[in-house]
Parts: C-alpha cells; sequence; structure tokens
C-alpha cells in the first residue's frame, strides 16, 4: 500500500510565537488521485500547503516523497521532487503575451544570456494543446477571461513536469462553463499520473471532481475519508466541530421606507437603463451570470465609475456621484469582491485597516486615540469572530476568510444606511459565510439597505429578502425571495433580455 503514495506528512507541526497553527498533522495521499484539503478559515489549510511547498519550514515531523524523506526548505527544493502550486490570486503581468507569462521567472536563455523565445514557444504551445486551450501563445494576458489565464497558470506549472500539481481555490472567479474545462483537465492530469491537491470552500466541486477529503480543524486533522462515502452534513459537522442546522440565518425584518432609488442608469458599456429601488431593512440581491453588469451598476452608484446618464436618489433627495469618499459622506459602503488588491492594505495591520474608514470617528484635536481605536478594533474582531494574534497582527498573515471580515468590519464602525455586499463569501468556509449573513440581516435590523450580489443563486435565495435578475446590463425580472426558485434566476440570467 506505501507504494501507493505519493506524499505522506508524519506528525508535522508548526508554531508562530505561541500560536500554534498545525498540530499533529498525519495524511497520506496517493499517486493519481485528487484529494482535497477542506476546512475553515485558519484552520491551517494554508500553512500545510506552503510548508510542503517550501515556503515555510515545519517546526517537527517529517514530509515523505515516493516513500523517501524529503528535506524540503525552499519552493525549488519542491519543484525538484515535482511539487507545483497553482495559487488564488494569480500574479500576472498584463502587458506581457502567454508565452512569457507562463516562464515568468523560469525564461529559457542561450549561452549569451538571451531569451530563447523560439523553444520558449514552441514548449507552451505544447502544453496549450495538451489541455485543449483555444487561445495563442502570443495573445497578450489582458485579453484572455479569468478561466483563460488559469489555464495559463496550469500550463507554467505543468512546464515543470509536476508529479504533484496543488490547486488553491482554482474557480473563485470562474465561471461555471469555466469551472466545467478545469474539471476536464484536472481529469486529464490525472489519467497522466498526476497527484493533485484540490482546496476549496465549494462542496458541490469537491464531491465532483475528488476522490479523498481530508478535513482540518483546530489545527488538527479531523478525519481523512474516500469522497465517495462523504456526504455535505459530515463535511460540515467535521470542519466546524457541530452540526449546522441553519445555514442561512435568515430573519424577517419589516421594510421601511427607500433608501435608494435608481432610475434608468447608464455607464460604460455593461450599464445599459438599471432601473430598482431598495428599501430600509431589506437584502436585495442581485443574481446574474458574469459581466451581466452587477458589479459595474454598483461602481458608477459608488462614484468609482461615471455615471453618463439617470438619476439616483437616497431618501428622497437626488444624489450625484462624484468618487467614492463622496460616496461615503452620503452613507453608502462598499464592500468589493476583489479583498485582496481592493479591500485591505495587506501590510498595515488589523487595526490600521478598519481605521481606514473610521479616523474621524476615533479622533480628538486630529490626533487619533490610540485607546479608543484599539477597543474599537477588538469590538469588531470580537463580533465577527476574526481569528488572529491580536489589533495589531499584519493582515496579510490572516487567511482569507478573515480578512474578508476585517474588510466588512471597516464598514461596520461608521455611519451607512446602504451596504454593497459584491460576492463577500468568494472563497469563504461555510462557518464564516454563517458569520458574514448574521451581520448582514444585524445591518438591516438597524434600518439598514442592504445590495447583495452573488453568483450562488442558492445563497440569493437563501438570505435575501427580494432578488432582482441582470441581464446584459438591465434589471429584466424582479422576485420575491420566498417565491422564486433557483431554476427561475438562471433562466432570466440567460434568456431574461429577449423576454424581457
Amino acid at each position: 500500500m506505501t507504494n501507493n503514495i505519493f506524499l505522506e506528512c508524519k506528525g508535522i507541526c508548526k508554531s508562530f510565537g505561541s500560536n500554534k497553527v498545525l498540530r499533529d498533522i498525519n495524511i497520506q495521499i496517493k499517486k493519481g488521485e485528487a484529494h482535497a484539503f477542506l476546512g475553515s478559515n485558519g484552520a491551517g489549510k494554508s500553512t500545510l500547503i506552503k510548508i510542503i511547498t517550501g515556503v515555510y519550514s515545519k517546526d517537527s515531523g517529517e514530509i515523505l516523497v515516493d516513500g523517501k524523506v524529503a528535506d524540503i526548505k525552499s519552493p525549488q527544493d519542491a519543484e525538484k521532487l515535482g511539487i507545483a502550486v497553482i495559487h488564488q490570486d494569480q500574479q500576472m503581468v498584463p502587458l506581457f503575451d502567454v508565452t512569457r507569462n507562463a516562464f515568468l521567472g523560469s525564461e529559457l536563455t542561450n549561452s549569451a544570456g538571451i531569451l530563447n523565445l523560439k523553444e520558449m514557444r514552441r514548449q507552451v504551445q505544447e502544453k496549450l494543446e495538451y489541455i485543449q486551450a483555444d487561445f495563442t501563445v502570443d495573445q497578450q494576458i489582458e485579453s484572455l477571461s479569468v478561466g483563460q489565464r488559469e489555464q495559463v497558470a496550469i500550463v507554467s506549472a505543468l512546464l515543470k513536469n509536476p508529479k504533484l500539481l496543488i490547486l488553491d481555490e482554482p474557480t473563485a472567479s470562474l465561471s461555471s462553463k469555466e469551472i466545467s474545462r478545469l474539471f476536464e483537465i484536472i481529469n486529464l492530469l490525472k489519467n497522466s499520473g498526476v497527484t493533485i491537491i484540490y482546496i476549496s470552500h465549494h462542496l458541490d466541486e469537491v464531491f465532483t471532481i475528488t476522490d479523498s477529503i481530508t478535513v482540518l480543524r483546530d489545527s488538527r486533522v479531523q478525519g481523512t475519508l474516500p469522497t465517495k462515502e462523504a456526504d455535505s452534513k459530515s463535511i460540515v459537522a467535521m470542519m466546524i466541530g457541530r452540526e449546522l442546522k441553519e445555514f442561512y440565518p435568515k430573519e424577517q425584518v419589516a421594510a421601511g421606507e427607500p433608501v435608494l432609488e435608481i432610475k434608468d442608469l447608464h455607464s460604460g458599456k455593461l450599464v445599459k437603463g438599471v432601473s430598482f429601488s431598495l428599501k430600509k431593512g431589506e437584502i436585495l440581491g442581485l443574481a446574474g451570470l458574469v459581466g451581466a453588469g452587477r458589479t459595474e451598476t454598483m461602481l458608477a452608484m459608488y462614484g468609482a465609475e461615471k455615471v453618463s446618464s439617470g438619476t439616483i436618489l437616497i431618501e428622497g433627495k437626488e444624489y450625484k456621484p462624484k468618487s467614492p469618499l463622496n460616496a461615503g459622506r452620503y452613507g453608502i459602503a462598499f464592500i468589493p469582491e476583489d479583498r485582496r488588491n481592493e479591500g485591505i492594505v495587506a501590510p498595515m495591520s488589523i487595526r490600521e485597516n478598519i481605521s481606514l474608514s473610521a479616523t474621524k470617528l476615533w479622533t480628538k484635536l486630529g490626533i487619533i486615540q490610540k485607546k479608543t481605536e484599539k477597543q474599537g478594533t477588538k469590538d469588531i474582531i470580537k463580533a465577527l469572530d476574526i481569528i488572529c494574534t491580536g489589533t495589531d497582527q499584519t493582515v496579510g498573515e490572516l487567511s482569507g476568510g478573515n480578512q474578508q471580515k476585517v474588510v466588512i468590519g471597516r464598514w461596520l464602525v461608521g455611519k451607512y444606511k446602504i451596504f454593497v455586499f459584491d460576492q463577500p463569501t468568494t472563497g469563504v468556509d461555510v462557518g464564516a459565510k454563517t458569520e458574514i449573513y448574521k451581520q448582514m440581516i444585524a445591518l438591516a435590523k438597524e434600518g439598514c439597505g442592504i445590495i447583495f450580489i452573488s453568483s450562488e443563486n442558492e445563497e440569493l435565495l437563501g438570505i435575501c429578502d427580494r432578488i432582482a435578475v441582470m441581464n446584459k446590463g438591465k434589471i429584466v425580472k424582479e422576485f420575491e425571495a420566498a417565491e422564486a426558485t433557483e431554476q427561475d434566476l438562471l433562466y432570466w440570467s440567460t434568456v431574461g433580455e429577449e423576454r424581457a
């Protein structure tokens, strides 16, 4: 049986100061299988992956590759052992072509140090044909879709001839069609003998593509089992340590007068006459496919995109968006989808990040009151259950879900009446999702209006009062959430413009 094991972790432990992030981790991963790592944000998945790939060193324990003890002290050591990783946030150069991005950091040169572009293109072309990509070696990265960029990252990994490929939240920004194509590529790799570690918060994907599942919680392995023997209920219970009886903690809140009215709004190429209203105490979902114009509509309202025509009323008074700063003064808060690039300042502390929108609340005579600021941050950390070492921990050190909570927490300290949540649960574990839903409901109970953009129709139906479906830059259908189905939302998202 041991001969069938490609990677084995024995008693892996890791601490950062007094914070023990991995405790006695024991895992076996078979050759040619897709093995899922599941767990809540902060469970230790990312730290374990960084140890396997040589980014972090372990404190104790052993890693065996093909039955032999492996001394992995750097990413280069991992690469020599055939271990490659595709991160959730791909770092690519938009103006470079596919070839240069695929070889970024490992370019081929001749004896004079000049790039051997001919050979680089040949190798990239070979890998593109292998995964049946529909773009060329010379296309610029900025011209590719998110799914195609994911394929470039896979090509970059395949150029290293990996025996183990680690995929970290690979579908976070992909459409359903792009996800299906990714799964085809994963199956292709498995059939050729490549072992896959698959990290995702989407259980439906895990059940579709993997062969085995390992669940981590509280820095320990809670269990490993064949995927065919698992079900959502048992996996979630292992992840959060209890049975999740009420995943969508919806409460009925009496809606008040309209807090926001948008009439025939036009902006750029993707917003083509949007009209809807939002009431105080209401959670309004925006459904639709990628490119429907949902985010662009909200960015226009927020002053981040130029409005070409249309009317916006806030509590009955005309509002003309000029800038995000101006929008904040009118009581609009925006939680962006791309938390890493638009939501957080990674090198700054949790306290400093939360203070970005609350400086005036915590100052006296223009000087920040550190004691007040620290206590306010502690209150947010407690309210959102942010897993951290304290208020001064750097946000870049937090897991993705806890970074998202910091972004949300920033807006909970001011006096805002309209909240836009743009895909707030992307890359967030099931327990953290519930905490985010609870915060949305709490804000609604305070009389705020909530706009919730999501590509997961199930959560829109579970948490919203009303759902507006966008298709090609317009609202094509509105539903009371209790009267709609996933099929309804998908139908109007795909063919709504024609029917409308």
